[in-house]
């Protein structure tokens, strides 16, 4: 008898921590991806446009992958350039990559004439490719992960116009005009403005130099009665580089400035008055998505071909609220 109650208990606990098991692995994701498909072989190198600690941007991706790697239990070598504009440093670094046959290699591509064809030796070479932030037309397209900046661009248009009572005249500062996260922006903006008489004043290009975005705002703005009434910059060197045009030219406040993104200068102009509005993006969202569908890649899994991250409007009227600030300060929430 007291054998069998013995049994008893110990058939109990076992069940007991089966089912404890089995529901730590579900909810943690184990199951999905440590017990499934031994991630932890697996290795992704991953280059961005830079490695420098300063950009915000960039810091928050790498946060991002980091966070994924971490909880998959991966290698992730994560690579960049020091200046964001360097493609030859970035080629280099994805020739170099390619040669040491990783599992699969997460890019963000500079804007330069020889990436496709380097892209195209990275397929040949039977590694998966994902391509963040700034998606790349090539022949059989890779898994993308961006923003929607489509939608970023409409919602940017849509914003001067409740800034400017309905009449908004925009003065556009793009970086360069093949840029295609650029295009797509400049693209939403013209939707938004359509059937708006002089809704666009004009497109100016800065070549993504904050000081060329500089002089550009600052001769539109001394050129006497300024016949526009916002600036709507699609970049963060646009953005600052208009920004300092339009303090030194006392026309913060009077006329509007929406930008993109979210850096710490960004977000001081922001609190400052001097940025009306930004279009804030995921870029720790991005980073941990990219990760995650190229492994999903080399396991064999179906993986969406283009997977869109929405934008916040953020203003200094709602830059405090919870929310924004999650979106303005990703990292302390990760700590």
């Amino acid at each position: 008898m007291r054998k069998s109650r013995l049994t008893v208990v110990f058939t109990v606990m076992v069940l007991v921590v089966f089912i404890y098991a089995f529901f730590y692995a579900r909810f943690t994701g184990v199951a999905d991806w440590a017990l499934s498909s031994g991630e932890a072989d697996k290795n992704v190198i991953v280059i961005l446009k830079t490695s420098n600690v300063r950009s915000d941007f960039w810091q928050a991706v790498k946060g991002g992958i980091e966070a994924a790697a971490k909880e998959m239990v991966v290698n992730a070598e994560i690579q960049g350039p020091l200046a964001e504009t360097d493609a030859n440093a970035q080629i280099g670094l994805l020739e170099a990559a390619i040669l040491r046959k990783p599992h699969a290699i997460v890019v963000a591509p500079i804007n330069d004439y020889r990436m496709k064809d380097v892209l195209g030796r990275v397929r040949e070479a039977g590694i998966q490719l994902v391509l963040i932030d700034n998606p790349i037309e090539i022949e059989s397209p890779p898994v993308a992960i961006s923003n929607d900046h489509l939608r970023a661009g409409r919602l940017a248009g849509e914003t001067a116009i409740s800034m400017n009572g309905g009449h908004p005249k925009a003065a556009i500062i793009s970086d360069n005009v093949d840029v295609l996260a650029s295009v797509q922006r400049k693209k939403g903006i013209e939707e938004a403005l359509f059937g708006y008489t002089d809704g666009i004043y004009g497109t100016y290009y800065s070549l993504d130099s904050e000081e060329r975005a500089y002089l550009i705002a600052k001769s539109l703005l001394s050129s006497g009665e300024t016949p526009f009434n916002t600036f709507i910059t699609l970049t963060e060197s646009a953005t600052l580089g208009t920004a300092k045009a339009i303090e030194e030219e006392g026309q913060a406040g009077k006329v509007k400035l929406i930008g993109f993104e979210s850096s710490i200068e960004e977000i001081q102009l922001l609190e400052a008055g001097v940025l009306n509005a930004t279009l804030v993006q995921r870029p720790f969202n991005m980073g941990y998505l990219a990760l995650k569908s190229a492994l999903k890649l080399e396991s064999g899994r179906s993986v969406e071909p283009d997977t869109h991250i929405e934008s916040t409007v953020v203003t200094r009227l709602n830059m405090y609220s919870p929310e924004n600030q999650k979106l303005l300060f990703p990292f302390n929430e990760n700590e």
